[in-house]
């Protein structure tokens, strides 16, 4: 009887003691080693969801009960579980054990959707109104310009750089029926088979943001066939919103983990294309030959590569600090697109001097890259140059070696050179020929990853110097003039080598 009278005191001092000691260890930093919990929806536990504390850098993933137990490495305020197909979910991080209530998406799409205008207003919740710093990188990216762009719409249109028209090729002027499938990659939130010179509101916006992270899944369409939006399943709501992304521990209740979107089968379908029977875009099936591919590596591994720079997604807006490593970049290049031509280019040079000649051997390899040099639309092109001169700086005539061919452009026909391009030739026989004229006759002499392309020049014997370029090229010469392009060209190497002696 007298232990009875003492067991309610006893268990009060439990029960205060511990509250004491868990409210101490939340100001110390002092916490349990794990946490535990169960994730379910309305159907009951949900298993193989990823449970992590926000922002954190581990996660575990729920048994078939939907039961987790997570190591406490982090003093995040916040738990999350994610699962594709599901809302992501979360509660304060002092709450354990857990019961982490996971919601599933709508089962349709919402046609009706009116799409969200990426560009920063204050008192909207546009994309760039939070996501200021990702909006910027985004508005200089191709994708903020898919639609308006003037080279594209140049040829498009048949318009010059100056906007005066029947200036060279033009789509619209020699296949009018083939509209729809640009717009279908390069103005995807437009009315199917829209004009695009007469877009207006955010599908004039191009690839924009509320485009990319509605995408739910890729469709079952032949890539290269099915062209952009057509084979893109998206999962637009009729209450409210939802994104889709890579981050699975954004739980504002409109947020979804999809792990596609580190995936190149994201990027394939605008970046495969057979249009009119000609395979005029192959950056997705020449990844998949890559060596790139093998190791594990995806587009978004150097496109989306993280600048360093953001931390927080959305400073000032409920965003939380990050590991600047986890947040992709969405100007799609590393840098610029100079850098990245620069980066993966690597041009050796080697001269020897003979009896009666000076030999010149160049080298030419695309490294650590997922795809030919170059990519992207078919008439893009690099081209080497060597230029041998004198001691007095006059020009000295190839003896031997590859000579460029007027592809190349009129000066440079007949010149010491190599091409590396996919060139097309039209019906009439003509080069360079728009692929809307092409017989699907296809040269294809770009740079393969990791093979090096290896070139040997001879020179008379009074060669003193060569000048060794390689200039990328946004087309071919002959239609940069007509259209009046100013920027067409990049140096992406040059050497100056001397021939006094064998050597480099």
């Amino acid at each position: 009887m007298r232990a009875a009278r003492w067991f309610p005191l006893l268990a009060f001092l439990l029960i205060a003691g511990g509250t004491i000691w868990f409210q101490l260890s939340r100001t110390s930093g002092r916490f349990p080693d794990f946490v535990q919990g169960t994730a379910r929806d309305n159907a009951g536990p949900v298993a193989e969801a990823r449970v992590r504390f926000q922002a954190g850098a581990e996660f575990v993933t729920t048994d078939a009960s939907g039961r987790f137990r997570l190591p406490r490495k982090s003093s995040a305020a916040r738990v999350t579980a994610a699962k594709v197909g599901y809302l992501i979910a979360g509660a304060a991080a002092d709450r354990s054990p857990f019961d982490l209530r996971l919601t599933r998406l709508p089962a349709e799409d919402n046609e009706t959707y009116a799409w969200v205008d990426p560009t920063p207003q204050a008192g909207t919740r546009n994309c760039g109104t939070c996501h200021a710093e990702i909006y910027q990188e985004w508005q200089a990216s191709g994708h903020a310009h898919s639609a308006n762009g003037k080279h594209f719409r140049n040829l498009y249109d048949g318009a010059d750089w100056h906007g005066r028209p029947n200036r060279g090729w033009s789509l619209l002027a020699e296949h009018p029926d083939g509209a729809g499938v640009c717009a279908a990659c390069h103005a995807p939130t437009a009315a199917p088979l829209a004009e695009l010179r007469e877009l207006q509101g955010v599908a004039a916006l191009g690839v924009h943001c509320d485009f990319c992270h509605k995408i739910e899944s890729v469709g079952d369409g032949e890539l290269g066939l099915t062209h952009g939006r057509f084979n893109l399943n998206l999962r637009r709501p009729s209450q409210g919103q939802l994104f889709f992304g890579s981050l699975d521990d954004v739980d504002r209740g409109e947020d979804s983990y999809s792990p596609l979107y580190k995936e190149s089968r994201y990027c394939a379908s605008c970046h495969e294309g057979v249009v009119f029977g000609v395979h005029v875009y192959s950056t997705f099936s020449e990844w998949q030959e890559s060596p790139a591919r093998r190791e594990g590596k995806q587009c978004q591994t150097c496109h989306m590569k993280a600048t360093g720079k953001l931390t927080n997604i959305a400073p000032d807006h409920g965003g939380i600090e990050r590991d600047s490593q986890t947040l992709a970049n969405h100007a799609f290049l590393a840098g610029s697109r100079e850098e990245m031509l620069r980066a993966c280019l690597h041009l050796d040079v080697r001269t020897a001097r003979e009896k009666d000649q000076v030999s010149v051997k160049v080298t030419l390899e695309a490294r650590d890259v997922g795809h030919r040099v170059p990519t992207g639309f078919v008439d893009r092109n690099l081209v080497l140059t060597l230029a041998a001169r004198d001691a007095e700086g006059k020009a000295v005539p190839p003896r031997s070696g590859p000579k460029l061919s007027g592809l190349a452009g009129g000066q440079l026909a007949g010149q010491p050179g190599r091409l590396y391009a996919k060139q097309l030739r039209g019906f009439d026989g003509r080069q360079p020929a728009p692929f809307w004229r092409s017989d699907n006759t296809t040269d294809d002499s770009r740079l393969k990853p990791g093979e090096p392309d290896r070139s040997v020049f001879s020179f008379a014997t009074e060669t003193s110097f060569v000048t060794v370029r390689v200039v990328y090229r946004r087309f071919w010469p002959e239609v940069a003039a007509e259209k009046g392009w100013p920027d067409h060209e990049i140096v992406v190497a040059e050497r100056v080598v001397s021939c006094a002696r064998a050597g480099r």
